[in-house]
């Protein structure tokens, strides 16, 4: 008897780890990839200068 209660708990005990890591490395890899995600996220176009000229300013078409 005591030798069946041991393999029932041993083998709950590593399922349990089993599936802590499980869930820990699916946390791991949620956080990466929406970090990876963020980080390839398209740039801000710059604004223009207000201090540069307009550049279609000041030609008159002849």
């Amino acid at each position: 008897m005591d030798d069946l209660l041991h393999k029932l708990v041993s083998g709950a005990l590593t399922a349990g780890l089993i599936a802590l890591v499980g869930a820990l490395s699916m946390a791991a890899r949620r956080r990466r990839a929406a970090r990876e995600e963020a980080a390839a996220q398209a740039p801000v176009p710059p604004q223009p200068n207000a201090a540069a000229p307009d550049p279609t300013r000041g030609r008159e078409s002849r």
